[in-house]
């Protein structure tokens, strides 16, 4: 079994040495009720400030709303 975590992006940057436009190299600072993580968004090229994600192991792997995901 597999737990993913919902949190809110804080904000997004790419890390040092990657090119602005590598997708791999796309992270952000989520919230999960008060504690920030950096997660990875490779696998979503379109999340942005304020969108909740799910994350597993680090990974955003899906924009949650209100609808599910």
């Amino acid at each position: 079994m597999c737990l993913a975590v919902a949190g809110r992006i804080v904000s997004v940057h790419v890390e040092a040495g990657a090119a602005h436009d590598d997708p791999l190299g796309r992270c952000a600072e989520v919230d999960f009720g008060g504690v920030c993580q950096r997660v990875s968004l490779a696998c979503l090229e379109d999340a942005r400030v304020g969108d909740r994600v799910l994350v597993h192991v680090g990974l955003a792997l899906c924009v949650v709303t209100e609808q599910g995901p």
